[in-house]
């Protein structure tokens, strides 16, 4: 049995929801995070003392570590793969049944378009339609492709003289 249509989309869009929100208290970490460095920095130099990391490029991101490039992108590799494994299995074996409000719709539609009375009692007797199109497993291929843009990353710093 699988799920409804409707269930799905409330499904996708409260896990929607869960993602943008977890974005939205990263990002405003991450901003306090700035906004305090930013005020220590402007004390210290009110003060005149030397701050550590004025130099040249001081508000510039410091490159990753080789180790965080490649855990990143194999996390991002084996969850796009999974996705890609997890989506063509719920759309190769998801079936749902079609409520019988969706049937007799349907075969109103056959028979105002000149559908023969077999025609009809087929549409009647058919109960069930396929799962989800196969096609969403493709989804899965962004976080494969940020995964392999983060490993193409590690080895091109790997190799860079230290």
């Amino acid at each position: 049995m699988g799920m409804t249509p409707q269930v799905a989309v409330m499904f996708m869009a409260f896990l929607i929801l869960v993602v943008v929100v977890m974005v939205g208290f990263t990002m405003a970490a991450r901003f306090k995070h700035r906004e305090l460095a930013h005020r220590e920095r402007m004390a210290a130099i009110e003060k005149g003392v030397a701050v550590p990391g004025l130099g040249e490029g001081a508000g510039q991101n410091a490159s990753l570590p080789p180790r965080t490039l490649l855990l990143r992108g194999l996390v991002w590799m084996f969850s796009g793969i999974a996705a890609v494994v997890a989506l063509a299995g719920i759309s190769a074996l998801d079936t749902y049944q079609d409520p019988a409000w969706v049937r007799v719709d349907h075969a109103n539609a056959a028979r105002a378009a000149g559908a023969s009375n077999a025609e009809i009692q087929q549409i009647m007797n058919d109960r069930h339609s396929g799962g989800p199109n196969p096609g969403i497993a493709l989804l899965g291929f962004v976080p494969i492709g940020v995964g392999a843009a983060y490993l193409i990353t590690w080895r091109a710093a790997k190799k860079e003289p230290a």
